[in-house]
């Protein structure tokens, strides 16, 4: 039992975004509101499970979910430390997780409908439990976008998804890598930023959607702040965090003034940290699956493992047009974010790949030439085509710039017309549209020499295809991925797109292929395993001697003795604290 007390402490802290209206005192103290209940959901039991997952004695969902409970605990907390190594067990956990949320479902049946029916005037018993349900439904929505799901997806198809790509992982060759006194240092100072920028954002969240009263967000954004400060400070001599510092303090400044740029302001923080994290920081393992064996797979998993690919692309490109709305917000709240980004880009050799258009303010995109917009465009594009004669012509600079222009102007018009996008930019967001309907008369003045539509003819006339314009080519792609890529996602992508038509026509995925789904896995997965580590990001105190008396123990030092006595371990009163960001 006492391992619930840790993975509850874990499970209890995690928050996210949330439809935000107002609220009454009541609600703001709660934390919780009745309308989560609909993503929470209700009990539906679970038959179905991949052969070899459980033993063949778990004949039915309450044997497996018990299973699944020790498993997921086992992987995320007791073992937690093996995440980074293992990488298929993280996968494996995400589907054990799927039986555990909904027999907690069942458990907490009576606590849902009381929930609904005295909200918001319940016990704290009730809001106990329910606020554990929030956390812990938040924690499955995080697991489901690593691979593309959502909660509309049904349990089995999640299951089969995560038990497909933990067949693939499981076959990793792995590699310790062994790193200086200094690259340990560098992760663990690297962590620790993190930790607390992804408590900030989580904070300013919980805020905006007034989740947390102005008393209680103040203590705890002054707490986090001062830490960051300080570990920060003490890296003051690494560009990579130096830079970061003056772009903290620069949006430090909008607190008082603009909740939303400051959240903008932290996301931009995270993605830059992710970035350096994977551009720059050292890895403790190297995962190989290379001589990855496909005979034990059945086509419906190889099917799987094409939409997991597919899935990794499409993540990108959404996480791109949020990284460019954050971006608008910020310049449009005179937070030069595109200056901050182009240094770490151009000087300090972050990638900062997932951007594929640099947007900036209004009145600077007013002003925008068909260079700029070409310049704006970040991902790479085609640079050659094969004619009718079959001869491959390479493009002029001027055809290259018209077609990123293009590229550039396509995915702008479809950020404005993002639901998100009225959400976030509010001011602006005529001058926004109005520079959106001068580019409906703008490109009609182009004289492109070559455009896309142009490459996707020939594209057509190459392969025999029946193509008249770059849409059809897209329409094509979607077709045979089952996706809804725009133009300009499809062509930022397009020859990893075909390389993945091909290997599913032919009917396997070559290890090349596996390389890819697991480099890409290995990337979305380790930010959710980044996530349930540090699931105290959302910066709320928990009264831990409360909560051990609670669940039967006389104080908290007795839960940390039980815990310490069950799993072999040692951690002092402090250190568990510690490690619950206590």
């Amino acid at each position: 039992m006492i391992n619930k007390i840790f993975f509850f402490f874990f499970v209890f802290l995690i928050f996210n975004i949330a439809n935000g209206s107002e609220r009454s005192d009541k609600e703001i103290k709660l934390g919780v509101f009745l309308d989560d209940l609909d993503d929470i959901g209700s009990f539906e039991k679970i038959d179905f499970s991949p052969i070899g997952m459980f033993p063949e004695v778990a004949s039915d969902f309450y044997k497996k979910q018990r299973i699944a409970n020790k498993k997921f605990v086992e992987i995320f907390i007791t073992q937690k430390g093996l995440m980074e190594k293992y990488t298929d067990r993280v996968i494996l956990g995400m589907a054990y997780f799927e039986y555990f949320y909904m027999q907690q479902l069942k458990e907490n049946k009576k606590s849902l409908e009381t929930f609904e029916r005295k909200y918001p005037k319940v016990n704290a018993a009730t809001k106990k439990n329910i606020k554990k349900l929030y956390g812990l439904n938040k924690a499955k929505k995080s697991m489901r976008e690593a691979l593309g799901m959502s909660l509309n997806d049904s349990p089995e198809t999640a299951i089969k998804r995560y038990y497909t790509l933990y067949k693939l992982l499981n076959q990793a060759e792995i590699k310790t890598i062994k790193l200086s006194k200094e690259e340990k240092k560098l992760i663990k100072t690297h962590n620790k930023i993190s930790k607390n920028i992804s408590k900030l954002k989580s904070l300013t969240e919980d805020k905006k959607n007034m989740r947390l009263n102005e008393k209680k967000f103040n203590k705890e954004y002054n707490k986090i702040f001062k830490a960051l400060s300080k570990d920060l400070k003490k890296n003051k001599d690494n560009k990579d965090y130096e830079l970061l510092t003056s772009f903290v303090i620069e949006i430090e400044k909008l607190r008082d003034k603009n909740l939303e740029a400051l959240l903008s302001g932290y996301k931009i923080s995270e993605f830059v940290l992710q970035n350096i994290k994977k551009d720059k920081i050292p890895k403790k393992f190297d995962q190989d699956l290379s001589n990855a064996n496909f005979d034990d797979f059945q086509q419906e998993e190889l099917e799987i493992l094409g939409m997991v690919t597919k899935s990794m692309k499409i993540n990108k490109n959404l996480k791109s047009n949020e990284i460019q709305l954050n971006i608008l917000n910020l310049e449009n709240s005179d937070i030069p974010v595109n200056r901050f980004l182009n240094v770490y880009k151009e000087e300090l050799n972050v990638k900062l790949e997932t951007i594929n258009l640099m947007v900036a303010s209004a009145s600077e995109m007013k002003k925008w030439k068909l260079s700029d917009w070409a310049n704006a465009w970040k991902n790479p594009i085609p640079k050659s085509i094969v004619n009718e004669a079959g001869i491959e012509v390479n493009l002029s600079e001027d055809e290259i710039e018209s077609i990123k222009a293009q590229l550039a102007m396509k995915n702008f018009k479809e950020l404005i017309d993002l639901e998100e996008f009225s959400n976030l930019i509010d001011s602006n967001a005529d001058s926004f549209s109005q520079i959106k309907n001068d580019l409906n008369l703008n490109t009609q003045s182009f004289e492109f020499s070559f455009t896309l539509d142009d490459f996707a003819r020939s594209f057509g006339d190459t392969y025999g295809l029946d193509i008249n314009n770059y849409s059809d080519l897209t329409d094509l792609a979607n077709a045979q991925h089952g996706a809804n890529w725009s133009v300009e996602e499809y062509a930022s992508a397009y020859q990893d797109n075909v390389d993945i038509i091909n290997a599913l026509q032919s009917g396997s995925i070559s290890s090349f292929d596996a390389g890819q789904i697991a480099s890409a896995a290995n990337s979305s997965l380790q930010e959710v395993a980044d996530t349930i580590r540090a699931a105290t990001s959302a910066g709320v105190s928990v009264d831990l001697e409360a909560t051990a008396q609670g669940l039967g123990y006389s104080s908290f030092a007795d839960a940390v003795a039980a815990y310490n006595a069950e799993h072999g371990t040692n951690y002092t009163v402090e250190e568990a604290k510690e490690s619950l960001g206590q």
